[in-house]
């Protein structure tokens, strides 16, 4: 049987950590995805670049993306 916090985690619901400051809180309050944040202070700095390089891959493989749209 889970526990409160895992289910909400597990069901989607970010569940701020105890001892979040004042800071974090209002963030999260705005609508930031801290648990996006949380995420990526568990990775190396290399770890970041590599999953940043996936997204920018990603995105070029879609049909007529591109890296510099420039306004018309």
């Amino acid at each position: 049987m889970c526990d409160e916090e895992t289910l909400a985690q597990m069901n989607g619901k970010y569940a701020c950590p105890p001892d979040a400051g004042p800071a974090w809180r209002e963030a999260m309050a705005t609508g930031i995805d801290m648990s996006l944040i949380e995420h990526a202070l568990t990775l190396t700095p290399e770890q970041r670049l590599a999953e940043h390089q996936q997204v920018i891959d990603f995105l070029s493989s879609l049909p007529g993306a591109s890296l510099f749209h420039a306004a018309e």
